[in-house]
């Protein structure tokens, strides 16, 4: 007859991990703390890049004109087709940016036509550490998100 070994966890180990577990979640929020502007800021422009797509597309779909405008000094935008033309807010912390404050725009109209066509331009957005520009092609409305630091003015895609 043999001897069958405990198959369990000591009272040791299972304090070690509990402790491992409460050192993990006391340095975790910090953390996401300092990920949480970079993750607004991209959840931000996706959801302005969103919102041009729909009104592109609803120009092509209705038949007629559609425009979506941007007030530059203010952070604030609104569309003809989303939310009954309410003027939406960007989120705290989050601004439209240019790299002089001297000659930037006080609005930015983008139209979009039923052929597919748009005005074209671009709008950079961003926070205090990261900022993304978002650019509409004029000939085909093909709207891109980029990372500032991949963007260089005399691109291809330049608007």
């Amino acid at each position: 007859m043999s001897r069958s070994t405990s198959q369990g966890f000591t009272l040791i180990e299972l304090m070690l991990v509990l402790v491992l577990m409460a050192m993990m979640f006391t340095l975790t929020p910090p953390l996401m703390h300092k990920a949480f502007p970079a993750l607004k800021l991209k959840a931000a422009a996706r959801d302005l890049v969103q919102e041009i797509r729909f009104v592109q597309q609803s120009a092509i779909i209705s038949g007629s004109q559609s425009k979506i405008s941007f007030q530059l000094q203010i952070d604030q935008y609104q569309s003809d087709l989303v939310n009954q033309g309410a003027v939406r807010q960007l989120p705290e912390g989050i601004s439209f940016m240019a790299e002089s404050s001297d000659n930037r725009e006080q609005v930015l109209v983008l139209h979009f036509y039923p052929d597919g066509s748009s005005s074209g331009g671009l709008i950079r957005l961003g926070n205090k550490t990261r900022g993304f520009v978002i650019t509409v092609d004029w000939l085909t409305s093909r709207v891109e998100i980029l990372d500032s630091r991949e963007f260089k003015e005399d691109a291809s895609f330049k608007v």
